[in-house]
Protein backbone atom coordinates (compact mmCIF):
# COMPACT_ATOMS: atom_id res chain seq x y z
CA UNK A 1 0.00 0.00 0.00
CA UNK A 2 2.87 2.37 0.78
CA UNK A 3 4.28 1.79 -2.69
CA UNK A 4 0.94 2.74 -4.23
CA UNK A 5 0.70 5.78 -1.96
CA UNK A 6 4.14 7.07 -2.91
CA UNK A 7 3.38 6.48 -6.59
CA UNK A 8 0.07 8.35 -6.36
CA UNK A 9 1.68 11.15 -4.36
CA UNK A 10 4.45 11.48 -6.94
CA UNK A 11 1.84 11.87 -9.66
CA UNK A 12 -0.01 14.55 -7.69
CA UNK A 13 3.19 16.48 -6.97
CA UNK A 14 4.26 16.25 -10.61
CA UNK A 15 0.89 17.58 -11.79
CA UNK A 16 1.15 20.38 -9.28
CA UNK A 17 4.68 21.37 -10.27
CA UNK A 18 3.67 21.59 -13.93
CA UNK A 19 0.52 23.61 -13.31
CA UNK A 20 0.25 27.36 -13.69
CA UNK A 21 -1.93 27.62 -10.60
CA UNK A 22 0.96 26.51 -8.40
CA UNK A 23 3.05 29.46 -9.57
CA UNK A 24 0.08 31.79 -9.24
CA UNK A 25 -0.41 30.90 -5.56
CA UNK A 26 3.30 31.34 -4.88
CA UNK A 27 3.14 34.74 -6.57
CA UNK A 28 0.09 35.66 -4.48
CA UNK A 29 1.87 34.75 -1.24
CA UNK A 30 4.89 36.83 -2.27
CA UNK A 31 2.70 39.74 -3.38
CA UNK A 32 0.96 39.94 0.00
CA UNK A 33 4.31 39.87 1.80
CA UNK A 34 5.66 42.70 -0.35
CA UNK A 35 2.48 44.76 0.14
CA UNK A 36 2.76 44.42 3.91
CA UNK A 37 6.39 45.51 3.74
CA UNK A 38 5.41 48.45 1.53
CA UNK A 39 2.76 49.47 4.04
CA UNK A 40 5.34 49.39 6.82
CA UNK A 41 7.71 51.45 4.67
CA UNK A 42 4.99 54.08 4.27
CA UNK A 43 4.41 54.06 8.03
CA UNK A 44 8.13 54.69 8.50
CA UNK A 45 8.02 57.57 6.00
CA UNK A 46 4.58 59.21 6.34
CA UNK A 47 5.80 62.42 4.69
CA UNK A 48 6.18 60.49 1.43
CA UNK A 49 2.40 60.08 1.28
CA UNK A 50 0.27 62.75 -0.38
CA UNK A 51 -2.56 64.19 1.74
CA UNK A 52 -5.48 61.79 1.68
CA UNK A 53 -7.44 59.08 3.44
CA UNK A 54 -4.49 56.68 3.75
CA UNK A 55 -2.24 59.26 5.40
CA UNK A 56 -5.03 60.25 7.78
CA UNK A 57 -5.74 56.64 8.75
CA UNK A 58 -2.07 55.96 9.47
CA UNK A 59 -1.90 59.06 11.66
CA UNK A 60 -5.11 58.23 13.55
CA UNK A 61 -4.22 54.57 14.06
CA UNK A 62 -0.78 55.50 15.42
CA UNK A 63 0.77 52.40 13.86
CA UNK A 64 4.26 51.73 15.12
CA UNK A 65 7.07 51.30 12.60
CA UNK A 66 8.64 48.34 14.38
CA UNK A 67 8.81 44.54 14.35
CA UNK A 68 5.79 43.93 16.66
CA UNK A 69 3.49 45.99 14.44
CA UNK A 70 4.85 44.43 11.26
CA UNK A 71 4.55 40.87 12.59
CA UNK A 72 1.05 41.63 13.85
CA UNK A 73 -0.10 42.71 10.39
CA UNK A 74 1.60 39.67 8.84
CA UNK A 75 -0.18 37.30 11.22
CA UNK A 76 -3.54 38.90 10.46
CA UNK A 77 -2.90 38.54 6.72
CA UNK A 78 -1.94 34.89 7.14
CA UNK A 79 -5.15 34.19 9.07
CA UNK A 80 -7.37 35.53 6.30
CA UNK A 81 -5.20 34.52 3.35
CA UNK A 82 -4.82 30.99 4.68
CA UNK A 83 -8.54 30.35 4.37
CA UNK A 84 -8.53 31.64 0.78
CA UNK A 85 -5.27 30.22 -0.61
CA UNK A 86 -5.39 26.88 1.19
CA UNK A 87 -9.04 26.41 0.40
CA UNK A 88 -8.29 27.12 -3.24
CA UNK A 89 -5.39 24.65 -3.16
CA UNK A 90 -7.60 21.85 -1.85
CA UNK A 91 -10.33 22.80 -4.34
CA UNK A 92 -7.90 22.51 -7.24
CA UNK A 93 -6.31 19.25 -6.08
CA UNK A 94 -9.67 17.51 -5.67
CA UNK A 95 -11.61 19.18 -8.48
CA UNK A 96 -9.08 19.46 -11.30
CA UNK A 97 -9.79 16.07 -12.89
CA UNK A 98 -13.49 16.89 -13.07
CA UNK A 99 -12.77 20.24 -14.72
CA UNK A 100 -10.40 18.65 -17.24
CA UNK A 101 -12.61 15.62 -17.89
CA UNK A 102 -9.79 13.23 -16.96
CA UNK A 103 -11.33 11.69 -13.84
CA UNK A 104 -12.09 8.42 -15.66
CA UNK A 105 -8.42 8.08 -16.57
CA UNK A 106 -7.41 8.55 -12.93
CA UNK A 107 -9.94 6.01 -11.67
CA UNK A 108 -8.74 3.49 -14.26
CA UNK A 109 -5.30 3.35 -12.64
CA UNK A 110 -4.51 0.18 -10.64
CA UNK A 111 -4.57 2.11 -7.35
CA UNK A 112 -7.36 2.09 -4.79
CA UNK A 113 -9.52 5.18 -4.50
CA UNK A 114 -8.66 5.48 -0.81
CA UNK A 115 -4.96 5.69 -1.66
CA UNK A 116 -5.72 8.34 -4.29
CA UNK A 117 -7.64 10.39 -1.75
CA UNK A 118 -4.81 10.16 0.80
CA UNK A 119 -2.26 11.17 -1.84
CA UNK A 120 -4.34 14.20 -2.77
CA UNK A 121 -4.70 15.21 0.89
CA UNK A 122 -0.95 14.95 1.45
CA UNK A 123 -0.14 16.86 -1.75
CA UNK A 124 -2.54 19.66 -0.84
CA UNK A 125 -1.15 19.87 2.71
CA UNK A 126 2.42 20.08 1.38
CA UNK A 127 1.37 22.82 -1.03
CA UNK A 128 -0.15 24.83 1.82
CA UNK A 129 2.89 24.29 4.04
CA UNK A 130 5.13 25.61 1.27
CA UNK A 131 3.01 28.74 0.82
CA UNK A 132 3.11 29.36 4.56
CA UNK A 133 6.88 28.87 4.67
CA UNK A 134 7.35 31.31 1.79
CA UNK A 135 5.32 33.99 3.56
CA UNK A 136 7.15 33.37 6.85
CA UNK A 137 10.66 33.57 5.39
CA UNK A 138 9.84 36.50 3.11
CA UNK A 139 8.30 38.44 6.00
CA UNK A 140 11.47 38.05 8.05
CA UNK A 141 13.70 38.94 5.09
CA UNK A 142 11.71 42.07 4.23
CA UNK A 143 11.55 43.13 7.86
CA UNK A 144 15.32 42.82 8.12
CA UNK A 145 15.71 44.76 4.87
CA UNK A 146 13.60 47.59 6.31
CA UNK A 147 15.75 47.56 9.48
CA UNK A 148 12.73 47.70 11.75
CA UNK A 149 13.45 48.40 15.43
CA UNK A 150 13.49 45.27 17.62
CA UNK A 151 13.11 45.28 21.40
CA UNK A 152 13.25 41.54 22.04
CA UNK A 153 14.21 38.52 19.93
CA UNK A 154 11.47 36.53 21.71
CA UNK A 155 9.14 37.91 19.05
CA UNK A 156 10.43 35.53 16.38
CA UNK A 157 9.74 32.18 18.14
CA UNK A 158 6.26 33.48 18.93
CA UNK A 159 5.75 34.44 15.28
CA UNK A 160 6.85 30.97 14.19
CA UNK A 161 4.37 29.39 16.61
CA UNK A 162 1.50 31.55 15.38
CA UNK A 163 2.39 30.78 11.75
CA UNK A 164 2.55 27.04 12.41
CA UNK A 165 -0.72 26.94 14.34
CA UNK A 166 -2.52 29.13 11.80
CA UNK A 167 -1.32 26.94 8.94
CA UNK A 168 -2.41 23.78 10.74
CA UNK A 169 -5.85 25.20 11.49
CA UNK A 170 -6.38 26.37 7.90
CA UNK A 171 -5.23 23.04 6.45
CA UNK A 172 -7.49 21.06 8.78
CA UNK A 173 -10.45 23.24 7.82
CA UNK A 174 -9.78 22.70 4.12
CA UNK A 175 -10.88 19.05 4.14
CA UNK A 176 -14.61 19.90 3.88
CA UNK A 177 -13.70 22.13 0.93
CA UNK A 178 -11.98 19.17 -0.71
CA UNK A 179 -15.12 17.11 -0.15
CA UNK A 180 -17.26 19.79 -1.81
CA UNK A 181 -14.90 19.82 -4.82
CA UNK A 182 -15.30 16.06 -5.25
CA UNK A 183 -19.00 15.84 -4.48
CA UNK A 184 -19.83 18.82 -6.72
CA UNK A 185 -17.45 17.46 -9.39
CA UNK A 186 -15.48 20.62 -10.01
CA UNK A 187 -13.36 23.42 -8.62
CA UNK A 188 -15.81 26.31 -8.93
CA UNK A 189 -18.42 25.03 -6.42
CA UNK A 190 -15.65 24.51 -3.87
CA UNK A 191 -14.27 28.00 -4.49
CA UNK A 192 -17.79 29.34 -3.97
CA UNK A 193 -17.92 27.43 -0.69
CA UNK A 194 -14.62 29.04 0.35
CA UNK A 195 -16.02 32.52 -0.34
CA UNK A 196 -19.16 31.69 1.65
CA UNK A 197 -17.09 30.42 4.58
CA UNK A 198 -14.92 33.54 4.51
CA UNK A 199 -17.95 35.80 4.55
CA UNK A 200 -19.55 33.90 7.43
CA UNK A 201 -16.22 33.90 9.28
CA UNK A 202 -16.14 37.70 9.15
CA UNK A 203 -19.76 37.90 10.28
CA UNK A 204 -19.43 35.55 13.25
CA UNK A 205 -16.08 37.04 14.21
CA UNK A 206 -17.45 40.56 14.28
CA UNK A 207 -20.43 39.62 16.48
CA UNK A 208 -18.25 37.85 19.02
CA UNK A 209 -18.98 34.25 18.03
CA UNK A 210 -15.84 33.60 16.00
CA UNK A 211 -14.49 30.92 18.33
CA UNK A 212 -17.56 28.77 17.57
CA UNK A 213 -17.54 29.00 13.77
CA UNK A 214 -14.83 26.76 12.23
CA UNK A 215 -13.53 29.07 9.50
CA UNK A 216 -13.46 32.09 11.81
CA UNK A 217 -11.16 30.35 14.28
CA UNK A 218 -7.86 30.84 12.36
CA UNK A 219 -8.77 34.48 11.77
CA UNK A 220 -9.76 34.88 15.42
CA UNK A 221 -6.49 33.29 16.49
CA UNK A 222 -4.39 35.77 14.49
CA UNK A 223 -6.55 38.77 15.37
CA UNK A 224 -8.02 39.26 11.89
CA UNK A 225 -11.48 39.19 13.51
CA UNK A 226 -12.54 39.35 17.14
CA UNK A 227 -10.19 39.86 20.05
CA UNK A 228 -8.82 36.38 20.84
CA UNK A 229 -5.27 37.33 19.90
CA UNK A 230 -3.15 34.16 19.62
CA UNK A 231 -5.32 32.19 22.05
CA UNK A 232 -7.08 28.97 21.06
CA UNK A 233 -9.79 27.74 23.40
CA UNK A 234 -10.53 24.06 23.96
CA UNK A 235 -13.94 24.53 22.34
CA UNK A 236 -12.38 26.04 19.22
CA UNK A 237 -9.79 23.25 18.97
CA UNK A 238 -12.54 20.63 19.28
CA UNK A 239 -14.67 22.34 16.63
CA UNK A 240 -11.75 22.44 14.19
CA UNK A 241 -10.92 18.78 14.85
CA UNK A 242 -14.52 17.62 14.35
CA UNK A 243 -14.95 19.73 11.21
CA UNK A 244 -11.75 18.33 9.74
CA UNK A 245 -12.67 14.74 10.59
CA UNK A 246 -16.09 15.23 9.01
CA UNK A 247 -14.42 16.50 5.85
CA UNK A 248 -11.97 13.58 5.75
CA UNK A 249 -14.76 11.07 6.32
CA UNK A 250 -16.77 12.67 3.54
CA UNK A 251 -13.80 12.52 1.17
CA UNK A 252 -13.12 8.83 1.79
CA UNK A 253 -16.77 7.80 1.67
CA UNK A 254 -17.38 9.72 -1.52
CA UNK A 255 -14.31 8.39 -3.29
CA UNK A 256 -15.03 4.84 -2.19
CA UNK A 257 -18.78 4.52 -2.61
CA UNK A 258 -20.14 7.32 -4.76
CA UNK A 259 -21.15 6.57 -8.32
CA UNK A 260 -18.30 8.03 -10.35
Amino acid sequence: MLTDLFAALSIEVLKLRRSAIFRVTLAAACFVSFMLALMMLLVMNPDALPPGILKTKIAVAAIGADWPAYIGFTEIAQGALGIILYGFAFSWIFGREWDDGTVKDILALPVSRTVMAVAKLVAAALWCALLSAVMFVLALALGAFLRLPLRSADLFPAYFRVTAVTTLLAVLLSTPIAFVAGAARGTLPAVGFVILCLGLANFFGNIGLGEYFPWAIPMQYTGAVGTAGNRLSAASALIVALTSLAGIAGIFLYWKYADQ
